[in-house]
Formats: C-alpha cells, sequence, structure tokens
C-alpha cells in the first residue's frame, strides 16, 4: 500500500497549528490574494513564511491555494506572488486558471503544480491533458464514485486527491457562476454567497403551481461529507490523498475532524481492516460541526441522502425535547436524552422554521443550580426566545469538547524523533552531532576546549540531561550517545549554548525542505517581458452569428435565418440535426455536455470514429473533451465558456492544445474583452443572448420534491416539464435536465446584449453567439430577426427595439458586462 497523505485546512494560524499538531501530513492554506476563501482570515506574508517554517521543521508540506480565475492586469501581481511563495519554499500551489498554471509552468519549471477542484476536472483525459502541462497533482471532482476514482488513478501518472470530509458544493466546483450572477459575488473569484444554502420553491413556471418539499425548503443545500467509518474504501482506490475541507472554519474543527481521520488512517494501514473508531470520537466529528452527514457520492450516497432540507448551517446533535417554557422568567425545561454542560450551545427547532438559540449561563436541577445535566433527567436553563413543549433541542457547542480540541494542539507537542552523539575529550573543542529520520544532520563543535578538572569532573549523566532538556522544540531524543574523559570539566553554559546552535541548524535544515534557489527579481522581469509578448493570431475580419441549440424544433426556427454556426446540443437526434444544418449550409458542430464522465468520453469517441469524415469541428466544453478532439485529429476544436477563460494565458495554452476558437467567460466586462482580444493567439467569443447556466450538479431537486421515495433512477419526471426554482425574492431559475440526468439551473433573466453588439465588435470581438436552451420557435423568430438586422444594419432597428422592449419587460440582465465580478 502506497503511502497516503492526510492533507488538512488552515484558514488561520491556529487552525494551522491545529492541524499539524493532531496529525496532519500536509495543510493546504490561502494567502490576501488569488485564493479561494477570501472570506477566511488567511496569512500574509510574514505569516506564511513562519508557517512554512513551523510546518517543515515538524515534517508537514504546505500547499497555498492560488485557485482563483487571474485576470489579465492581475497577471504581474500574480507572478510576483507566486515568485514570493516559490523563494520561501512552499511546496505546491494549488490552481484553478488555465493561464495562470501555463505562467507557473513557464516561468517556475520546478514548482509543482495542483488543479484545484475548481478546474472541473472528472475524467480520465482531463487527468492526462494537465499531466502535459506538467501538473504534479489533480483533485478530482466531488462526484466521483470510488470506483471511478480507482479507474482513473490506475491509469495516470499524476497524484489524485480527494475530498473525504466537509461542506459539498452542489454545483460541479468551477461551474458555478449563481452568486456570481445574482450578487456580484463570484466563486471563481473566491468570492462565492452561497445562494445555494438559501430556501426555494420548485414551481411549475407555466401555472405558477408550488410543489412543497415536505422535508423542507433548502433544495440546493447538501449535507457535510464524512467518510470516516468508510475510509478504507478510499484508501483501497489508490490515491495520494486525502483532503478535509474547512478553511473557514475554526481551529478546534480542524483538530477534532483530522486527528480523528488520523486515528482511522492509521488503524488502516496498520491492521489492514476495517477501521473500528469509538463511538466518542464519531460523536465529538458530528458534534463540532454538521449539516446532517453523507457518504457523498464517493460511496454511493445520492438523492436526499445527500440534501440538508431542514437547514444549511450547523445542526449539532438532539440532546432533548421542551416540556415546559416559562415566558415571564424566560426559562425552558428540557428533557434531556444527552448530557449537556453550563457554556454549551443549544437551539430549539420550531415549527416557524427558525431556530433560535442560546448559551447555557444556567443550568438547574429541581432548583438545584447544576455545572451539568444528564440524560434522562428535566432541567431549567435560561432561553428568551419563546418556545413551545414537543420542540426538539440541538447542542450546536459543547465546551468539554472545545476545551479538549484546545488541549490537543496547545498543551500537546507533536514531537519529532532525533538521535545524537557528544563527544567532550580533554584538550578538544566540545562536539554535538544531530540527526532525524529523513537524514539531515548537524555537527556543531563548540569553542570551549575540555580541562581537567581540579575537584568535581562533570559527570555522563549531568551532560546527557542537560543536552536531552529540548524544552519547546519540537525534538524528543531516541538515543544520546556520550563521550567523555573521565576527570574533564564542562559549564553547563556551554553544554546549552552547544544544544541551542544544534538545534538552530537542525531547524534551518529541516524549514528548507525544497532547496532551492532563489529567483532574482531581475531575471523574473526579464521571463516576465517575455511572457506577457503576445503574438495576435490569425483574425477573422467578418463577423459571425453562432447559435446554441437544444433539440431539432430550435434548430430549423433558427435555420430560417442567417446563421454562420449551430452548437448543437442533443446527442440522439445529431445525425438529423446534421443534415437539416447541411441542407442550409450552415456549420454544425456537436457540443457535448460540460461534464462527461470516462463512459460518455468513450461513446463520443465511438460517434468521431464512426463519422469522421461529416464531424469537422467539436464544442469542448471540458478538458477532457479537449484531448479526445486532439488526439483523435478533430479539423476544428472550439472552447466553450465553461473553460473559464478569464485571460490570454488561458488562450495561449488552449492554442497550444489545438483549440482553435474559444469562448470567453461570461464573467469578464467589456473593458476586460477588449484587452484580451488586443492581443490574442486565437480569435475569442461571447455570448451575447439567452439564459446563462448558473449551475450543473448531480443532485436533481425535482425528484426530491416529486418523487416520494427519493430516488433518482429512471424517474423521468421533468423531462416534458417546465419547472423552476424560486427564490425567497420571488425570482423563478428555470430547471432543465439533461440526457445524462443531470441538472441545469438558468438565470432568471435572460442576458440580452443587443444594444450594445456594436461596442464588441469595436472591441475587436468578431464571434458572437446567441445561447438558446428553454426559448420557443416565437421567441427565437424574434430573437434572430433582431440580432440578423442589427448586425447586417450596423445599428438598432424597429425590430430589435421590439424586440429588447419585450425582453426589458420579461426581464434582462447585461450580465458583467459592465459591473464585473468580486
Amino acid at each position: 500500500m502506497r503511502e497516503i497523505e492526510l492533507l488538512a485546512p488552515a484558514g488561520s494560524w491556529e487552525a494551522l497549528v491545529a492541524a499539524v499538531q493532531n496529525g496532519a501530513d500536509a495543510i493546504y492554506l490561502g494567502g490576501k490574494s488569488f485564493s479561494a476563501r477570501q472570506s477566511a482570515n488567511n496569512f500574509d506574508d510574514e505569516e506564511l513564511i513562519k508557517a512554512v517554517s513551523y510546518c517543515h521543521i515538524r515534517g508537514v508540506k504546505v500547499f497555498v491555494t492560488v485557485n482563483t480565475l487571474v485576470s489579465n492586469d492581475e497577471l504581474k501581481d500574480f507572478t510576483t506572488y507566486i515568485s514570493f511563495l516559490y523563494n520561501h519554499d512552499v511546496d505546491a500551489v494549488i490552481v484553478q486558471d488555465l493561464g495562470a498554471a501555463k505562467l507557473i509552468r513557464d516561468l517556475f519549471p520546478d514548482f509543482e503544480i495542483h488543479a484545484s477542484t475548481q478546474m472541473s476536472v472528472h475524467n480520465l483525459e482531463g487527468v492526462k491533458l494537465l499531466e502535459e502541462l506538467g501538473f504534479q497533482r489533480v483533485v478530482l471532482a466531488r462526484e466521483m464514485s470510488v470506483e471511478e476514482i480507482k479507474q482513473v488513478q490506475d491509469n495516470c501518472k499524476a497524484d489524485i486527491e480527494v475530498f473525504v470530509h466537509g461542506a459539498l458544493c452542489i454545483c460541479y466546483s468551477g461551474q458555478c457562476l449563481m452568486s456570481s450572477m445574482i450578487g456580484g459575488r463570484s466563486g471563481n473569484r473566491g468570492r462565492c454567497a452561497q445562494p445555494c444554502r438559501m430556501p426555494y420553491q420548485l414551481i411549475n413556471m407555466r401555472n405558477g403551481e408550488v410543489f412543497k418539499n415536505e422535508d423542507g425548503d433548502y433544495l440546493l443545500s447538501p449535507r457535510d461529507l464524512n467518510t470516516l467509518e468508510n475510509i478504507h474504501q478510499i484508501v483501497d482506490t489508490g490515491v495520494k490523498s486525502l483532503k478535509i475541507e474547512g478553511r473557514l472554519k475554526r481551529a478546534e474543527y480542524v483538530a477534532t475532524v483530522v486527528g480523528a481521520y488520523r486515528k482511522a488512517i492509521d488503524q488502516y494501514t496498520m491492521n489492514k481492516s476495517k477501521p473500528k473508531l469509538d463511538s466518542a470520537t464519531l460523536k465529538d466529528v458530528e458534534q463540532i460541526f454538521n449539516r446532517k452527514f453523507t457518504k457523498g457520492y464517493i460511496l454511493g450516497d445520492y438523492g436526499k441522502k445527500i440534501m440538508s432540507f431542514e437547514k444549511p448551517s450547523n445542526r449539532g446533535i438532539k440532546i432533548g425535547e421542551v416540556v415546559g417554557y416559562d415566558k415571564n422568567k424566560q426559562k425552558v425545561e428540557i428533557k434531556l436524552t444527552d448530557e449537556l454542560r453550563k457554556g454549551d450551545g443549544i437551539e430549539i427547532w420550531t415549527e416557524k422554521g427558525d431556530s433560535p438559540g442560546a448559551i447555557v449561563e444556567v443550568l438547574t436541577v429541581r432548583g438545584e443550580k447544576r455545572e451539568t445535566g444528564n440524560a434522562k433527567e428535566i432541567i431549567q436553563v435560561n432561553f428568551k426566545h419563546s418556545v413551545s413543549k414537543g420542540q426538539f433541542v440541538y447542542k450546536t457547542s459543547d465546551i468539554s469538547l472545545f476545551q479538549r480540541a484546545r488541549e490537543s494542539f496547545e498543551r500537546i507537542e507533536r514531537k519529532i524523533p532525533i538521535e545524537g552523539a557528544f563527544h567532550g575529550k580533554i584538550g578538544e573543542h566540545i562536539l554535538l552531532t544531530l540527526w532525524d529520520q529523513e537524514g539531515h544532520y548537524v555537527e556543531i563543535r563548540g569553542e570551549y576546549q575540555v580541562e581537567r578538572a581540579l575537584k568535581r569532573p562533570t559527570e555522563e549523566e549531568r551532560v546527557r540531561e542537560q543536552l536531552m532538556k529540548l524544552g519547546n522544540t519540537p525534538y524528543v531524543f531516541e538515543s544520546l550517545e556520550v563521550q567523555l574523559d573521565g576527570d574533564g570539566i564542562i559549564p553547563i553554559g556551554e553544554l546549552n549554548g552547544l544544544r541551542r546552535d544544534a538545534i538552530k541548524q537542525l531547524d534551518d535544515l529541516r524549514a528548507n525542505h525544497n532547496g532551492r534557489q532563489p529567483v532574482e527579481t531581475r531575471e523574473l522581469r526579464k521571463k516576465m517581458d517575455q511572457w506577457f509578448v503576445v503574438s495576435r493570431g490569425e483574425q477573422r475580419s467578418e463577423v459571425s452569428l453562432r447559435v446554441s441549440v437544444n433539440n431539432l424544433t430550435q434548430l430549423k426556427a433558427v435555420l430560417r435565418f442567417s446563421v454562420n454556426r449551430i452548437y448543437y446540443t442533443d446527442f440522439d437526434t445529431l445525425e438529423d440535426a446534421s443534415q437539416l444544418a447541411k441542407n442550409h449550409e450552415v456549420e454544425l458542430v456537436p457540443s457535448f455536455s460540460r461534464i462527461t464522465t470516462d463512459e460518455e468520453l468513450r461513446d463520443i469517441k465511438t460517434f468521431l470514429s464512426k463519422n469522421r469524415n461529416q464531424v469537422k469541428g467539436i464544442m469542448a466544453s471540458n478538458l477532457g473533451i479537449v484531448k479526445v478532439a486532439r488526439d483523435m485529429g478533430v479539423e476544428h476544436i472550439y472552447g466553450d465558456f465553461s473553460l473559464n477563460v478569464f485571460n490570454n494565458g488561458a488562450l495561449m495554452l488552449l492554442h497550444e492544445w489545438g483549440v482553435e476558437e474559444a469562448a470567453l467567460s461570461p464573467e469578464l466586462t467589456l473593458k476586460q474583452i477588449k484587452e484580451i482580444m488586443e492581443k490574442v493567439p486565437i480569435p475569442g467569443e461571447v455570448i451575447v443572448q439567452g439564459h446563462l447556466p448558473l449551475m450543473i450538479m448531480r443532485h436533481c431537486p425535482t425528484t426530491a420534491v416529486l418523487n416520494k421515495k427519493g430516488q433518482q433512477e429512471n424517474c423521468n419526471l421533468c423531462r416534458n416539464s417546465s419547472l423552476g426554482l424560486k427564490d425567497r425574492k420571488g425570482m423563478i431559475f428555470p430547471v432543465m435536465m439533461d440526457r445524462q440526468c443531470r441538472t441545469h439551473i438558468l438565470n432568471s433573466q435572460s442576458l440580452c446584449l443587443i444594444e450594445h453588439i456594436q461596442e464588441i465588435l469595436d472591441g475587436g470581438v468578431g464571434n458572437l453567439r446567441i445561447h438558446l436552451t428553454i426559448e420557443d420557435e416565437h421567441q427565437i423568430e424574434k430573437m434572430m430577426e433582431a440580432y440578423g438586422q442589427v448586425l447586417q444594419r450596423g445599428m438598432m432597428t424597429a425590430a430589435a427595439e421590439a424586440f429588447l422592449k419585450e425582453m426589458r419587460e420579461r426581464g434582462l440582465t447585461k450580465g458583467h458586462f459592465y459591473r464585473g465580478v468580486q
């Protein structure tokens, strides 16, 4: 069995210490910039230097997250920051942005790069493409099963990392635009506002009928992942790293969860049998934070087993129910089913759906003040909110657990075994040699020369006792050989100084784990100047209108108008669609889902092999499809918006991979688009019209509400329905299901840039896309006529104005065209 890594989060210095002292093999953390958890405390430059030294001395690696999309005007600051990380011995960087990855590989070729889960890698071909770029590790999508993960691990060279515990995103990571489009806070920029944790209602958009979910209104809020009792199944896949989520969590959480997984992993690797964790450990992990637990897609849970419909935040552990409430005294009587202490936090769930809470300040049993209430006892505690008999009480924080967690990293030091030898011969300089199990070796010769004692010589045990006083250092002697002349004398101060110098030198050796030569500023600037010179590729002068369609009905409506290219998403009717497009002399390009499993990729390969002469182009919506299309010699490869092209570097990399055009990220502003188009290796494309997809997910909210069994297989409940999710503000987000039963949530308002077409063209973009999803024939006809006239005449026409007026009445958005994202 290969050595497996336990990777822990650190959003603060305390959390980092907690992770290290509870057994983490590696830490991932973020700096003040370019990190996907901008709301965490994170580490400034000085703290980061200190963190790397602290971890390396203790044999723990440090990975720094630079896993956001990086704009063109940030790339130079980004490069400077990467140089700082490189020069201060960070072990690896975790990256989302394709352009950022190319920059790191080009300018820092020996810096280890890990692909963030934000890269949405979910198939073997995607992993292999990143291997070509030099990625040493890939974090796979959390939607993959252990069987799929093992298939990838067995057939790739890169190390594979998977999440085993913590909060889950309901959308495939890196593919969520919901927070971005609703409020301008982009998950791809580290500022997700978590709209998935808000309440929604499933609604029939045709007649307004609301389908009530009996289990709760949080239709997009997943439970927390917990694989603790089944960790052996994940270890057996052969992955390199087991990752705990939680950079926003407090240190006590990190200590508790890391300690539990350390125990489980060690049990399995030592005994080769399923770990048997004591009930106290399992309870501690549940108590420290949970939204209910799921084993996740990784271990076969799906449907309602994934979701926390009742409550989107920490629910704690149920410890009793209300048996009475005194409104005047503001005290609640609780019959306990578990222990409750003074200082614990509680919440009481009411029929209103809220859960008022309090810290237990005074606890009484039959009028007697107590520190603890026990199971089966009826207690009284202070509680300001009015509650009713029969309501359940949950303990959301446990003061005893917090104290134990803090002790695990405040009082207990994780020790590193070392060995040593001391020589103290008369007439010679004292000499101390230290070495550790990793091969670090130091030899310190003191200035003091041993003299012959006039009265009492220094005894061997006294020397040993003094040298072994390692105090607050992270070291402990496994053995210490002491060689003395029997009648020599050595002052205690000389021994102390020698020990301090040796430990300092050992610290320095261990801290400089990678032994890199620092990159000089002048050399880096020279490389940057060369890298940022991008040759402008061959650009088309004419305007090209493309339309993405979902079915034959939409295709027929579009083909009544002048269009240059069709992106077609319905695999089942592709043959008929191709013939229709051919009859109209329009290029038709198959466009496959943003998510394509390895099994689905095999179907795509078969299709491309059979239709080699007919299929000249393909829309590549993920890295796996890019590689398949390139390897199979597809003549024209077009990159979709889901590749998150946010800078010129991303276009440069896609060009190297054989992509000849790419849609730009819908999170870019017009100003940023212009900057990109000033020097691009391949043409860009901009989506100007349509309901942008905000989420793609394995979870099916339709099934969760309409199928009482909570199953997802072969449900067909939404294939012919017009369903949406209604938020607390009354906005309705259309829901679509694809042929693989993945759910797509669309923006409540359609993007409409028809009045800004000339600005876009003046910005250097000639390729414009209309992205059709739920539009009917009538809407498509008006849309196509309006855009056709604007492109033909170079100005708004009566038909275009009428279309724009209708769009405004229905509700439109200009996306990030002017406002941009945080």
